[in-house]
């Protein structure tokens, strides 16, 4: 950095600077130094400064860096001791350097033996374990803005697939981590093709690389059962912020609650937006749903609370979050059996509801749970089928 008072002022402040760290600069580099200054100053500092020598243990003198301090001495043997030896003209503090540290420094890892590198290769593996944990967040939350844009649906019915681009620094671990990982709900994965410029950078640092990994509805399906919160988070945590969010007196005006919501949760389908407005609401008002706060109820991973036409909605809209396929009407995405076994019990109550009829034509809940029929989980198909069988008794009686 520019120092008023031009080189000399300069080369005196870093003159001041070394000293307070226990360093000497050669006096050839003074304020009015010239000649052969930097060169000596070069050849001069290596052998005085950073040459590895035992630690000291010369009574009264301060131990070169890297010496275990006395005990209950309190202080290190860093710049403090360092400034105090600068200070009592001692010199400079020589680097003191072990033998495990030497090796550790100046040998190929090739040459340290078998157990430096099973630990270099545990590093390694934690490393990519760690990448890998980050590109798995990233595609939660992909998949969860997909669930929650109505534009995704409809790019996914026109292209058949859906693309996220993860970025990573490469390996061939990590790639074959990836590779698995996509393969365990039938994504594909493959490479973007735009690495970094080879010629740019030094062949042994690793480079970023850009993968693809392609998404089908069949994919989708398969991810969101490997993670249920990427489709809706706990039913009880979202009634228990909104139940917060309005004894705080918020506004529930404009978009004031889904942007909190959302803020707490991420993306969320408008569904769920719309069914916690709708509870929010009730609560201003001073209504009350059925077990509600404080009251003893099945909890709602058991059983769904259906009480109102905006709880069949939601309902509906998260047993087939990306919508009904146009060729046969079943869901495109079914949710995964721990978030649609609660639903299709709680939906027992809409047969007791006004307007069956209506509810079920305008909402087409019944084309959704009878796409659940056919569920690879024997439970929820089940009980998709008596769901159905319940409803159309109703509507017959009616």
């Amino acid at each position: 950095r520019r120092v008023p008072g031009g080189r000399g002022a300069a080369m005196s402040d870093l003159a001041a600077r070394l000293k307070s760290r226990g360093l000497a600069l050669e006096a050839s580099l003074g304020p009015s130094g010239h000649g052969s200054g930097a060169v000596g100053a070069l050849k001069a500092i290596p052998s005085a400064v950073f040459s590895p020598v035992a630690p000291s243990t010369t009574a009264g003198s301060a131990p070169a860096l890297g010496a275990t301090p006395a005990a209950g001495s309190g202080s290190r043997p860093d710049r403090t001791r360092a400034a105090r030896s600068a200070a009592a003209g001692e010199g400079p503090v020589r680097l003191a350097l072990t033998a495990a540290e030497r090796q550790t420094l100046f040998t190929p890892l090739m040459e340290q033996g078998t157990r430096a590198l099973k630990q270099e290769k545990k590093l390694q593996a934690q490393a990519q374990d760690g990448l890998l944990s980050n590109v798995q967040t990233t595609l939660r939350k992909w998949v969860q803005d997909c669930l929650a844009k109505e534009d995704k649906r409809d790019r996914l019915l026109e292209k058949g697939m859906l693309k996220c681009r993860v970025q990573a620094k490469w390996s061939e671990g990590l790639h074959q981590k990836l590779k698995d990982y996509a393969g365990s709900f039938g994504a594909r994965l493959a490479a973007d093709c735009e690495k970094e410029n080879a010629t740019k950078h030094p062949a042994w640092l690793p480079r970023n690389e850009r993968w693809l990994v392609g998404f089908d509805a069949r994919a989708i399906e398969a991810f969101l059962s490997q993670n249920p919160m990427a489709l809706e988070p706990p039913s009880s945590q979202v009634r228990t912020f909104v139940d917060e969010y309005v004894a705080a007196k918020s506004p529930l005006t404009g978009d004031a609650l889904a942007e909190a919501l959302q803020g707490r949760f991420g993306p969320l389908r408008p569904a769920t937006l719309e069914r916690a407005r709708h509870i929010a609401g009730l609560l201003r008002r001073g209504s009350k749903r059925k077990g509600g706060p404080g009251a003893q109820a099945v909890g709602e991973d058991q059983l769904a609370r259906i009480e109102a036409p905006e709880d069949v909605a939601w309902a509906g809209a998260t047993l087939a979050p990306m919508g009904l396929r146009p060729d046969g009407g079943e869901p495109l995405v079914r949710a995964p059996a721990s978030i649609a076994a609660p639903l299709l019990e709680g939906l027992k109550a809409v047969a007791d509801m006004q307007d069956l009829v209506a509810l079920l034509r305008d909402t087409q809940i019944g084309k959704v749970v009878a796409g659940y029929r056919h569920h690879p989980n024997a439970e929820v198909a089940k009980a998709a089928k008596d769901l159905v069988a319940s409803w159309r008794a109703a509507c017959k009686e009616r």
